[in-house]
């Protein structure tokens, strides 16, 4: 199958992720996959690094567009966000090709007068997760829609708990990552449980701002800031449990999904999609955004039982298994493209 995905935004996300993710599975099972999105930007670079053949639209004029769309010929335009569904709907006019729209946006869905206009030429909506979905069902109720969650590529075998108590967070510096609300969650712990340490791993505009804090409160010697790390898989596997305290967004979150497939509880708030992956007192432990208390005592309960870190650790694993994995994610979208093409012309 001939699959043109259209990713415009000008920065990396987890919008971005899901879309590469794909796109580089795709043309790893054999289909002809083209990339097009933001000329110089960290998504474009990445779909080059990952193989795919990625090209910069935005600096190229409506009639370039549509000369290049026929050449490669697609049977599926995959729009990743608003203004890019807008140009798959132009791509495909008089094509025999099906519009799809991946939404995984922060924000939920609504009708206005364009978004109904651009449904009603949409083949099919896919929806990140649950919140998304209903959504796009109340907003246009005779479009096709349905939801499909990321999937990751995880570790063959699940890294050991390491002895030592460390929860791990990785995330971009960002105000609503929630590394406040971890400092404060520390803050709470460092009387009552001195061996207790934290890792926060990322960069960012706020990464100094958040070292500062943390040395304010005291907890300079207790909550690392490495920085950007080269090797994801191995600061997962030192930390005993994962935790994502974002105070929004989290549509998709790569974060929780990459804690889970290494067999880590995870301690997340109840945002976004967060709750379509972690079972709450399964696989990990939800809180509600910014409660540092409740992340306070979330931390405290796992870290300090081995036995239902571990526990915890291994039912999120298999969950990831089941539910997230990387064949499963592929499989689900093609099933979706099959049956948004079925009755278009061969």
């Amino acid at each position: 199958m001939n699959i043109l995905h259209l990713q415009d935004e000008p920065w990396d996300s987890g919008i971005a992720h899901y879309a590469l993710t794909l796109a580089a599975e795709q043309a790893r099972r054999g289909h002809r996959v083209e990339f097009w999105g933001r000329e110089g930007s960290p998504v474009v670079d990445a779909a080059r690094a990952l193989g795919l053949k990625a090209s910069g639209w935005n600096r190229l004029g409506v009639l370039s567009q549509l000369r290049r769309a026929a050449e490669f010929n697609p049977r599926v335009i995959n729009a990743h966000t608003g203004s890019s569904q807008c140009l798959a709907i132009v791509l495909a006019a008089g094509r025999s090709c099906a519009v799809v729209r991946t939404r995984g946006d922060a924000r939920l869905a609504r009708a206005t007068p364009l978004t109904r206009f651009a449904a009603a030429r949409t083949s099919l909506f896919i929806a990140a997760n649950s919140a998304l979905e209903a959504s796009l069902i109340q907003a246009h109720p005779r479009a096709r829609v349905t939801k499909i969650t990321q999937g990751v590529t995880g570790p063959d075998i699940a890294p050991p708990l390491p002895g030592q108590p460390i929860v791990g967070m990785l995330a971009r510096f960002d105000p609503v990552k929630g590394h406040d609300v971890l400092i404060a969650a520390m803050s709470k712990l460092k009387e009552t449980t001195p061996n207790m340490r934290a890792a926060c791993a990322g960069s960012g505009t706020l990464l100094d701002a958040m070292r500062a804090k943390a040395n304010a409160a005291g907890l300079g010697s207790r909550i690392a800031f490495p920085g950007r790390v080269e090797d994801p898989g191995a600061f997962i596997a030192s930390c005993r449990i994962g935790t994502v305290p974002s105070l929004s967004s989290e549509a998709v979150s790569r974060a929780t999904l990459e804690w889970m497939s290494a067999g880590r509880a995870v301690v997340a708030s109840r945002v976004g999609g967060i709750p379509d992956l972690v079972e709450d007192g399964v696989s990990g432990l939800l809180v509600d955004p910014g409660d540092s208390d409740g992340l306070a005592r979330a931390f405290s309960s796992l870290l300090y039982d081995p036995g239902l870190a571990e526990s915890m650790g291994r039912a999120a694993r298999l969950r990831w298994q089941e539910q997230f994995s990387m064949t499963r994610f592929y499989e689900s979208t093609q099933r979706a493209y099959d049956a948004a093409s079925s009755n278009l012309p061969s």
